[in-house]
């Protein structure tokens, strides 16, 4: 990251701790001004766990915040590329004034995203950091920091030697191969092997009976690498009914995990992928269409949650739904999430 690249005059699109310009390079002051008020279209892959729901609740509020935009054209693809290549050209028809996408595959909204721009309609994506898009501004999160979090906390925590078994996320999504890629670059030079590799996809259920299995066979385990919290959540509960002993796990920053991290008193820390990347995303592209000259990227790559700033981030009074840090108010927060 480029944390030192950052100007006074620049729009705050996200607490500096969580987002940080990732290059030198600029748009030009002017660019994309347009007439107020403004029509967003933003292209979703699809909809699932709470961390999107909430981030979907969060990108809706701050564009409700501001006066500025007439109207922000939210469309979701339910994980199909096919569909999302549909929503994005059905958005160019609806005369935006700024496209913002997370795209399921980023090859294949290459053709849509180069129309827009063609069109000097500023393009805003997300992708995983390590991976790279053909956008006019792009955020980068989760990804390889997320998984290189974990794999320096296990490396830490195991002294760089041992065992570990490896629950990864949805098979050929970004995010299941750059959070793996963290882990392994993580692990580089170490004695610490894979012993076991599985697909939980990000799914609680799913990655109980894995972690069962895995459980059953007596194979050696010293620490656990988890891609998304639900797994760690279930593992740990798997270790506990059995009366397994619980050895270090990584989780993330959900109310939910930190909950049972604080109840089991397993070792552990967790990756932060924040849901203030959407309200960001919304921020950059009124900034844009007001004439502002914002860096080309920008990183979220926040420090972990650990033993030593876990209260920092929990929240006993709220839901097991919550994801942190939050860009809501403490009223919204407190009407949507309080137990």
């Amino acid at each position: 990251m480029c944390a030192t690249l950052a100007h006074s005059e620049e729009p705050v699109l996200l607490d500096p701790s969580l987002l940080q310009p990732a290059s030198d390079k600029m748009i030009a002051e002017g660019k994309f001004k347009r007439d107020k008020p403004w029509t967003i279209g933003f292209s979703w892959p699809g909809v699932g766990n709470t961390w999107i729901v909430q981030t979907i609740q969060e990108i809706k509020y701050a564009a409700s915040q501001d006066p500025n935009i007439k109207e922000l054209v939210f469309v979701e693809a339910n994980w199909q590329p096919n569909k999302q290549v549909s929503d994005i050209e059905d958005l160019l028809t609806r005369k935006i004034d700024a496209l913002l996408v997370l795209p399921i595959n980023p090859d294949l909204v290459k053709a849509q995203i180069a129309v827009a721009r063609s069109r000097n309609i500023p393009v805003i994506v997300y992708t995983p950091a390590g991976t790279t898009m053909d956008a006019d501004l792009t955020f980068y999160g989760g990804g390889e920091f997320f998984g290189k979090a974990g794999g320096e906390f296990l490396k830490k925590k195991l002294g760089g030697k041992g065992t570990i078994w490896a629950f990864r996320g949805v098979p050929g999504s970004a995010d299941d191969f750059t959070r793996y890629n963290g882990l392994v670059k993580a692990l580089e030079g170490t004695d610490i092997k894979i012993g076991s590799e599985v697909y939980g996809e990000w799914n609680y259920a799913k990655s109980k009976q894995l972690c069962e299995n895995l459980v059953a066979t007596g194979q050696p385990v010293d620490g656990i690498w988890f891609s998304g919290a639900e797994m760690t959540r279930a593992c740990i509960e798997v270790f506990n009914e059995i009366g397994k002993p619980l050895v270090p796990m990584t989780g993330e920053g959900n109310n939910g995990f930190l909950r049972i991290w604080k109840e089991t008193g397993v070792d552990s820390m967790g990756a932060v992928f924040t849901p203030g990347i959407g309200p960001a995303m919304v921020r950059a592209a009124t900034a844009l269409l007001e004439g502002k000259s914002l860096h080309q990227s920008y990183a979220s790559d926040p420090k972990p949650i650990t033993a030593e700033n876990f209260d920092k981030f929990y929240r006993p009074d709220l839901s097991d739904a919550y994801w942190m840090p939050s860009t809501l108010p403490e009223n919204v927060l407190m009407e949507t999430f309080k137990r």
